[in-house]
């Protein structure tokens, strides 16, 4: 059985565990497992990162505990690259860099734990996710709203996201970058993870439990 762990890196975080064999099996994706890492609402970036990555050790565990191995692979959304000004000195950007707070603990974790990842930009995995030509709902500012399309888009297929409704748009990105894996933009960041992925890619599991 493969298993693929996605997460939506931010403050709080969003995590999904999708298996292509129960999709297959199932016809649906019933059985997508998905939720939040929280963080206090005035925890800082030290503390942030400290609690994510034992948050995601103690899901690793637990997913180890119901299946009876490790996932064999994760994907995070991947972050951009953004220069602050230092004309910007003052400024809070606790938003921008949360997202590379919780990705840097979570491949951390997951390294120690010998699981390969890779990351997806937005793009390659809305137009998997989504389908060709789809256009999101706009929100109160005029914005594309992919979080709000993302949930939508989960609940039609079956996926049970958190009750809380203010938490479940990171549970459901989650979600949708565990089930577009198998994309050709796949990024990954260390050598030793392409191998892995190829034989996923190819209906192998070459991982053993821990």
């Amino acid at each position: 059985m493969i298993y693929i762990l996605g997460f939506d890196p931010s403050k709080y975080t969003g995590w999904a565990l999708y298996s292509p064999e129960h999709r297959k099996a199932d016809g649906n994706f019933s059985r997508v497992k998905c939720g939040v890492l929280e963080m206090p609402e005035k925890a800082d970036m030290y503390y942030t990162a400290d609690q994510i990555g034992l948050k995601v050790t103690a899901l690793l565990r637990d997913i180890k505990a119901d299946t009876g191995v490790y996932p064999d692979f994760a994907v995070l959304e991947q972050q951009i690259e953004a220069q602050v000004s230092m004309q910007g000195r003052g400024q809070n950007f606790a938003g921008s860099i949360s997202p590379w707070v919780a990705t840097s603990a979570i491949v951390a974790t997951l390294a120690n734990f010998g699981i390969p990842y890779g990351t997806l930009m937005p793009s390659p995995w809305r137009k998997a996710f989504f389908g060709e030509g789809f256009s999101p709902p706009v929100d109160s500012k005029g914005k594309k709203d992919w979080k709000a399309a993302a949930v939508a888009e989960c609940e039609r297929i079956g996926i049970q996201l958190p009750k809380k409704k203010t938490l479940s748009h990171n549970a459901a990105e989650a979600c949708a970058l565990a089930i577009c894996w198998g994309v050709r933009e796949m990024k990954v960041h260390a050598g030793r993870y392409q191998e892995p992925l190829m034989a996923l890619r190819m209906g192998r599991n070459e991982r053993t439990a821990a």
